[in-house]
C-alpha cells in the first residue's frame, strides 16, 4: 500500500477493497460525464464491478508496485490515476485518469498527474510517458499540454466509445525532457 500527500488537501494513494463502494457512488453520480470520454461505464453497473476493478489494481500493484491511485481531496475519492499499461522492455509508461466533474478546474489532475510523472522518472526509471486523450475532450488534452508534453500527432479512430469511434490526440514525454530530473 502507498499513499503520497501532494499538499494538505490533495493525496494519492492504492485503492483498497473497502473503497468499493465510495468509488462505485462518485462513478454513478458521474456516469453521463464519464460516459463521453470512457469506454468502461457500461461494464461498471455495481459495487461488485468496482469491487473486482480494485482487486485486480492490488493485484497488479502487488505484482509489479504500480498500478492505479485514488485520488483524494479533503479525504474523499475524488478520481483515478494509474497506468493503463507499462511496456517494461521499453520503459514506456501510458498513464490515464479521470476526475468527478465536480472537483474540475481546481488544479487536482494536473498536481496528481505531475505526481505519477514524477515517480514514473525518479522511481520506476520509465524513459517515456505517454498520454492519449480524445480529441474533443479539451479539459483531458490541457493536462499534458501544461505538463510539457510533447504532442505527437493524432491517432485516427483509436477508441470505440460506445457508438463510434475517437481519434485520440497523442502526447508523450521523454526522461530526457523531465524537468525533475537531477
Amino acid at each position: 500500500m502507498f499513499s503520497h500527500w501532494i499538499d494538505e488537501r490533495l493525496e494519492l494513494r492504492s485503492l483498497q477493497l473497502t473503497d468499493a463502494a465510495e468509488l462505485f457512488a462518485l462513478t454513478d453520480v458521474n456516469r453521463a460525464y464519464l460516459r463521453r470520454w470512457l469506454p468502461w461505464l457500461d461494464r461498471t453497473t455495481t459495487s461488485a464491478d468496482t469491487r473486482n476493478f480494485i482487486r485486480n489494481a492490488l493485484e497488479q500493484f502487488a505484482d509489479t508496485d504500480v498500478g492505479v491511485a485514488a485520488i483524494c481531496y479533503d479525504n474523499s475519492i475524488v478520481g483515478v490515476i494509474g497506468y493503463n499499461r507499462i511496456d517494461w522492455d521499453n520503459r514506456i509508461g501510458h498513464i490515464g485518469y479521470w476526475l468527478a466533474a465536480s472537483h474540475q478546474g481546481k488544479g487536482i489532475m494536473t498536481r496528481s498527474c505531475q505526481c505519477l510523472v514524477d515517480y514514473s522518472f525518479a522511481k520506476l526509471y520509465l524513459n517515456r510517458i505517454v498520454i492519449c486523450c480524445a480529441t474533443a475532450n479539451r479539459r483531458s488534452r490541457a493536462i499534458p499540454e501544461r505538463l510539457g508534453f510533447t504532442h505527437e500527432g493524432t491517432a485516427c479512430e483509436s477508441e470505440w466509445l460506445y457508438d463510434r469511434f475517437v481519434d485520440h490526440e497523442v502526447y508523450a514525454m521523454l526522461r530526457s525532457q523531465w524537468h525533475g530530473q537531477e
